[in-house]
């Protein structure tokens, strides 16, 4: 009696399947391909996030602190052989943070949601680090004009025009100014920003 022959399972090789898109970055901050992401299925592109170093969105004339952030650019649509890109915040590295906050000095920091010019709802977190130890009453007053500042600059600026003056530094060297007057700091940081929408609303 002749054996009956095992069937074979033809195998697919899923890689053959992908395909390479250029990421682009929004056209407010030069519309640019500063990288390249790979899938098999366009849909599942769509809102995700890329992180990108701010030195490598920005360019060459960056100052040093831009090496320690992460801008965040989430896919919002997915073309032949590119995917276009918003920004929804970025991060500052942990390393840095924990560099510049050193002993005899007091960290303020926040988080609190403000409303742009072009109607973005925005979550900033600040953080302040102070010349020497401060008392209670002073951390109080600094927390208080520390929001009470960035919220009233950041509601006078569209949301790029804000994110780029934040990456650029001219946003905090503006309140810090001002926050020296109450009382002397080291350093003034917007450690992390994020463009709070619902995911449904941007893939629909």
């Amino acid at each position: 009696m002749a054996k009956r022959r095992k069937s074979v399972k033809k195998t697919v090789d899923k890689w053959k399947l992908k395909r390479t898109y250029k990421v682009v970055t929004p056209t407010p901050l030069g519309g640019k391909v500063v990288g390249e992401i790979i899938s098999a299925e366009p849909s599942n592109l769509f809102n995700r996030v890329v992180p990108l170093s701010l030195a490598d969105l920005l360019g060459a004339d960056v100052n040093p602190q831009a090496f320690y952030i992460t801008a965040l650019l989430r896919i919002k649509d997915v073309g032949e052989d590119t995917v276009n890109t918003e920004l929804v915040g970025h991060t500052t590295a942990f390393s840095y943070l924990r560099s510049i906050a050193r002993r005899r000095k007091s960290i303020i920091h926040d988080s609190f949601v403000v409303k742009t010019k072009d109607g973005k709802t925005v979550r900033i977190k600040p953080i302040l680090i102070t010349l020497r130890k401060v008392s209670a009453i002073v951390k109080r007053n600094l927390r208080k004009a520390l929001v009470e500042e960035v919220k009233k600059k950041a509601e006078g600026m569209n949301y790029y025009d804000l994110m780029k003056d934040i990456f650029n530094g001219n946003f905090t060297k503006a309140l810090a100014a001002d926050i020296n007057k109450i009382n002397p700091i080291t350093h003034l940081i917007i450690k992390k920003v994020e463009l709070e929408e619902n995911l449904k609303e941007v893939a629909a």
